[in-house]
């Protein structure tokens, strides 16, 4: 009754607001646009553009692919963008609306890039929004280009930049690995035209980077890893070790990992013992357990929103050298996560600012792993989720 995930329509817009310059026009009733940019804007605290044809109850009945194409002749004239992605919305799915046929009529008539994907909200939940946008920009854009003679990669599937990816773009460049683009997290047209450029890909999201990924070595021939996901300080070992592989660069990755092992441990002596409910999507769901194992703490409770084709294998995996059982809810609602949370003894819970209700409701600590802007991955953010169980636990 009450969803933990959402539909998509949202995950088709927050796609095409990683790409810079890029515009999603939503073709359906006004508050599709708005509410999307209310939550993203509030979330990610900064302002995002999101069009809207505005619909009214007249357009719902007979149609509106003359609105439709008005609104994207003045998008392209007043914002210049380099991409513009309609998006259908609910009614106009119902409807049949045929935006395909609006945007392959208009393409020459505008500057800008345009691509159309199907994002009715009542079509499916927000993973496929983001896989089928991932899917229509590379089919659309994506070009066979001469392989960088270069260590190159492509991150596919991320979504969230910030902190993190300049964190690990960092590494990487120490490595001397460049990334050559993001998919969607700050990445230009010229970039994702250029995919193909690079030596490997890697999969950020278990249930929307898999299938474009697969799709591209079908193609291209290009080469992908899907795991692990870079939180802890294991896990980023693996992370970095397995592109280090790949390439087969010779670099001092043992003597780095070897320089948190105070710290590590220190963390274990503090930690140890911690119950934690991990509330969160599928692929940050596996590397979060996997996390809390190697301080020492005890997973009680997992709830994943959504899973992906290799979800409950990976976690399997990380459990099975374990003697924890944690309970494992797969797609719950909110109502069942918090009669879990009411029943289980939980120390502290990771998640995002949907679970802060629960720490109002049941005074246990959450620790925001979720937000764009904060540390999570790599080294650096290994160290900031620690120290920021240890503060909330002692606090």
């Amino acid at each position: 009754m009450e969803p933990m995930h959402t539909c998509k329509l949202f995950g088709a817009i927050k796609t095409i607001l990683g790409i810079k310059n890029a515009i999603p026009i939503v073709h359906g009733p006004v508050g599709c646009a708005y509410h999307m940019r209310y939550l993203l804007t509030l979330r990610g605290g900064s302002k995002v553009k999101i069009c809207s044809t505005q619909l009214s109850q007249e357009d719902v009945v007979f149609g509106a692919e003359k609105k439709l194409k008005d609104t994207i002749v003045k998008v392209d004239k007043y914002y210049k963008p380099d991409l513009i992605a309609v998006l259908t919305s609910c009614s106009t799915s119902i409807i049949g609306e045929d935006v395909f046929r609006v945007v392959k009529e208009i393409k020459n008539e505008i500057n800008a890039e345009i691509i159309a994907v199907s994002a009715g909200g009542f079509e499916a939940r927000q993973n496929e929004g983001y896989e089928d946008t991932i899917m229509t920009l590379i089919k659309e854009l994506v070009k066979p280009c001469k392989k960088s003679d270069k260590p190159l990669i492509n991150f596919i599937g991320m979504y969230r930049g910030g902190p993190d990816l300049k964190h690990l773009k960092n590494e990487l460049k120490k490595m001397g690995i460049g990334v050559n683009c993001v998919l969607t997290s700050g990445c230009n047209i010229r970039e994702i035209r250029n995919l193909t450029k690079a030596n490997l890909n890697y999969s950020f999201c278990d249930i929307s980077a898999i299938k474009p990924s697969k799709f591209l070595k079908k193609k291209f021939g290009m080469e992908f890893i899907d795991y692990p996901f870079p939180i802890g300080f294991n896990n980023t070992y693996r992370f970095f070790n397995k592109i280090l592989d790949f390439f087969d660069i010779d670099y001092p990755l043992e003597k780095e990992y070897a320089e948190f092992k105070e710290i590590k441990d220190k963390l274990i002596k503090n930690l140890k013992g911690c119950k934690v409910a991990i509330i969160s999507g599928p692929t940050r769901a596996v590397a979060l357990t996997d996390f809390i194992i190697e301080l020492g703490m005890e997973p009680v409770l997992i709830s994943i929103d959504l899973v992906g084709e290799k979800t409950l294998k990976h976690l399997n995996t990380v459990l099975s050298n374990t003697n924890f059982e944690p309970e494992i809810l797969i797609e719950p609602d909110l109502i069942q996560i918090e009669k879990r949370l009411k029943d289980t003894d939980v120390d502290i819970i990771l998640g995002g600012a949907n679970e802060l209700s629960f720490s109002f409701t049941y005074k246990i600590p959450v620790v925001d792993v979720m937000h764009g802007q904060a540390k999570t991955m790599g080294w650096d953010g290994a160290r900031e989720i620690a120290r920021t169980i240890l503060k909330n636990i002692k606090t």
